[in-house]
């Protein structure tokens, strides 16, 4: 699938008879593949900007110390680290900031080394000072970005001073040497590496198409590979995993692209922040949705004639680009209509196949704005961005950080620890701490000068990790790293030796520069190449031996094993406890919503932030939810899963009636569908007083989201405890707490409504939203032992949602 906009975006410069210039075809391709593997290109750009300023920061650094006297590696060295330092930590929305706080660092590192030159004569308070300069390292993550600047900087500074054999007198130079590295960094990121938010978030949005069109693909091979072979249902299980993987990474890439709509130079302000926020948000909707109908036509059994069907709309789409929905959707229909399931009236399929149409009919609306969009969008960064309710970090939404950060306030610390209330980067840095404590006179024990090794094995487990599954995974690519880069390292140094040391700057700035780009994904690959680049470091010390490589994995194992076990004892995080956590983060979202759906049309607009808030919420339960280690029995591992689906479903809900809100399709008149309906609703509820109807529908709001707070508080029960099938018991939770069903209500609003479908229909979508979702979490209620009574809505029957999908479909082509 691909939009007008992306085709006109590849053209090149005028040839000389004024044409553009297309850009191949297997060019643009291949281009949006690597937009698509690597957001915004936030690591391409890491390795790159460390590409160039590593080798600046190393010239400048080499010529310094040839000039006072110092060896010539030890500039090499010196005038390393500050620059890559700086290239990871230092990440901004300005130039100017980028170039600020990187020159404040020459303070940090030249107090640290010089500190560290200084106190080569008293070994233990330099052992001893290592351990509280990695706790600060880790605490002052929580203080602010400069204070955790300066952090990294003090321990990177230090550990280079400790390891560098130098008289004191050599200070002078050493911080000449780390001030010219900073001046060279800041030199080459203001003249070749400018932040450039409003370009990230073009990448982004091309990206967001890509894995749009993969749903589509992987949509389509579902459909395709379902059969009643065996081979042919292992192809459709492996389908259908592959097209969940697709639809989370579809939704990573829409929260990406909604955060980055909000940060400062994006250069979307106003309607136009707005109107590209409702556009993405809308072709989410459609191609989500169609991913899940394909998948909900293989889970139910759907006829093959049926399933025949929509692959080929499928393939229209596919084919021809999201513009030829509306053409896809109608012929959809109209060879529906001749199929025996068509004739017999088939409540399922019918649903299904009518809500297939309706998403390819959106798919085609949106990509038609997005073609009117085009020429209207900012071409540069100014502009003041609107609000997003998506955090980034790192370019990408925030996942298990703000559940941990919640789990820790709710006192959710486990064994003797239970009563502390405290801070993730706190916990972390005390955790650190008493790791390195432990493994810095073991790692003597085993190397002696080497125990540094140990000692950033223990480091690294921590660093950007909050649970023990990912310190465990961690610390495994760390040994492997360690493996795979001893081995080519070794390899290198036999083959080079010392005699080609241009060579060796080379393989030396390439291979951290490959690292820095596996830096944020595979962390092996950056572990790899950072044993390379030591392998060429110590042969030119004249240190380097076979040996050492062996002994460099047995203290990077040591390490992290300590710090493993550290973090099983010290301050520990039950997974139940952070599993809660993210269950009531969810529910929140969810409460919030449920209200803003309960308001009058004037309250559209504030449905897609609230919804994209539900969105961000799941992806946080995802990556809770995920690490967590499943177990063949089931149980309460089941019930977790149980849950998750059923919360997925509510953002699932939202996100259909924020889309049906304010469709940005046909007409620029059809952004504010809502308002209008309004208007129709004063007219066709002749015998109901519109009033009474917008006080019901808070009254639903109301009961609704009283009840999600009463499912909040028995989630959250201090002393919850799971029993069979994977339900739970309370313990802690109000008596009084009930989960009230909405069905009569909702029903006693509908019925003051008009029969026909000229009535309010921003009505009927609201009602109808607020009846599933108080269906999903009424079942989470029973799950965690709350009370459940009343009735669920008949609007939940499946003969009531065929009605209604025919209803919407035969408004919505009427229009046409």
């Amino acid at each position: 699938m691909t939009t007008t906009t992306d085709n006109d975006r590849t053209t090149g410069p005028a040839d000389q008879h004024g044409a553009p210039r297309r850009t191949p075809d297997i060019v643009r391709r291949a281009w949006v593949r690597v937009l698509m593997l690597d957001l915004g290109l936030v690591k391409t750009e890491t390795a790159l900007r460390t590409l160039f300023s590593v080798p600046a920061g190393m010239g400048l650094g080499y010529l310094i110390a040839v000039s006072v006297g110092l060896p010539g590696i030890l500039g090499l060295l010196i005038g390393a680290m500050p620059a890559f330092i700086s290239c990871l930590v230092v990440v901004d929305a300005s130039a100017w900031r980028v170039a600020g706080r990187t020159g404040a660092l020459v303070v940090p590192f030249v107090a640290s080394l010089s500190s560290s030159i200084a106190l080569h004569r008293f070994r233990v308070l330099e052992l001893v000072l290592i351990v509280g300069l990695l706790f600060l390292q880790f605490a002052a993550a929580g203080w602010g970005k400069w204070a955790h600047d300066a952090a990294v900087v003090l321990f990177a500074g230090y550990l280079c001073g400790l390891l560098t054999p130098v008289p004191e007198t050599s200070v002078v130079g050493l911080a000449l040497i780390g001030a010219a590295s900073l001046a060279a960094t800041i030199v080459v990121r203001t003249v070749a590496f400018r932040p450039a938010p409003y370009r990230s978030l073009l990448r982004t949005r091309r990206a967001f198409v890509g894995w749009a069109s993969t749903v589509l693909v992987a949509a389509e091979a579902l459909l395709a590979a379902e059969g009643p072979g065996t081979a042919d249902r292992r192809a459709s299980q492996h389908a259908r995993r592959r097209l969940r993987r697709r639809l989370g990474r579809l939704q990573e890439v829409a929260l990406s692209a909604d955060g980055m709509l909000a940060a400062t130079g994006s250069g979307t302000a106003g309607e136009a922040a707005e109107t590209l926020h409702r556009l993405l948000f809308d072709t989410h909707l459609a191609v989500d949705g169609l991913g899940r109908t394909a998948e909900s036509l293989v889970a139910t059994g759907a006829p093959g004639d049926v399933r025949a069907i929509v692959r080929e709309a499928l393939q229209t789409v596919i084919a021809g680009g999201g513009a030829l929905g509306d053409d896809a959707a109608r012929t959809l229909l109209a060879r529906y209509r001749v199929t025996p399931a068509g004739h017999q009236g088939l409540a399922g399929p019918t649903h299904v196949v009518h809500r297939a149409a309706w998403q390819l009919a959106d798919l085609a609306a949106t990509t038609a704005t997005w073609r009117r969009l085009r020429d209207e969008l900012p071409r540069d960064g100014s502009g003041v961005p609107f609000s997003s309710p998506v955090v980034l970090v790192g370019g990408r939404p925030s996942g298990a950080v703000p559940v941990l950060e919640d789990a820790l306030e709710g006192g959710g610390l486990s064994g003797p620890w239970r009563r502390l209330h405290i801070s993730a980067s706190i916990r972390t840095g005390i955790q650190a701490a008493v790791a390195v404590a432990i493994v810095e006179p073991l790692a003597l024990a085993l190397s002696g000068q080497r125990f540094y090794w140990g000692v950033i094995g223990a480091m690294i487990v921590f660093a950007g990790t909050n649970s023990t599954h990912d310190r465990i995974r961690k610390g495994l690519h760390r040994g492997l790293g360690t493996v795979l880069g001893g081995a080519i390292g070794i390899g290198l140094v036999d083959l080079l030796g010392t005699t080609h040391p241009a060579t060796t700057i080379v393989v030396v700035v390439v291979a951290l520069a490959i690292g820095m780009y596996g830096f944020g994904g595979v962390y092996s690959v950056w572990v790899t190449c950072l044993v390379v680049v030591l392998c060429q470091v110590y042969a030119y010390s004249g240190s380097f031996s076979d040996a050492l490589i062996p002994l460099r994995l047995a203290e990077n194992l040591l390490g992290a094993a300590v710090a493993i076990l550290v973090s099983v004892l010290v301050f520990p995080v039950a997974t139940g406890a952070m599993h809660r956590s993210a269950v009531r983060r969810q529910l929140a979202a969810a409460r919030a919503f449920v209200l803003e759906a309960g308001g009058g049309p004037d309250t559209a607009g504030g449905l897609r932030p609230a919804s994209r808030a539900l969105d961000a919420a799941t992806y946080q339960l995802d990556a809770v939810t995920k690490p967590m280690v499943r177990v063949p029995t089931g149980g309460g591992t089941r019930g977790d899963a149980m849950t998750g689906a059923s919360l997925r479903s509510v953002a699932v809900f939202a996100r259909e009636l924020a889309g049906r809100a304010g469709q940005t399709g046909t007409d620029a008149a059809v952004a504010d569908a809502a308002v209008a309906d309004a208007a129709v609703a004063d007219a066709a509820v002749a015998d109901a007083d519109a009033a009474d109807v917008a006080r019901a529908m808070a009254d639903v709001a109301g009961v609704l989201a009283t009840s999600i707070d009463a499912l909040s508080g028995a989630v959250g029960a201090v002393g919850a405890r799971r029993v069979g099938g994977g339900r739970h018991e309370r313990a802690g939770a109000r008596a009084d707490d009930v989960w009230t069903r909405v069905g009569m209500r909702i029903e006693e609003i509908d019925a003051m409504l008009p029969d026909d479908a000229s009535g309010p229909e921003w009505v009927r979508d609201r009602l109808h939203c607020l009846g599933r979702v108080d269906d999903a979490l009424a079942l989470l209620a029973e799950r965690v032992g709350l009370p459940v009574t009343g009735v669920a809505a008949s609007g939940a029957t499946p003969s009531a949602r065929v009605r209604r999908a025919e209803r919407l479909v035969a408004r919505r082509f009427a229009d046409r």
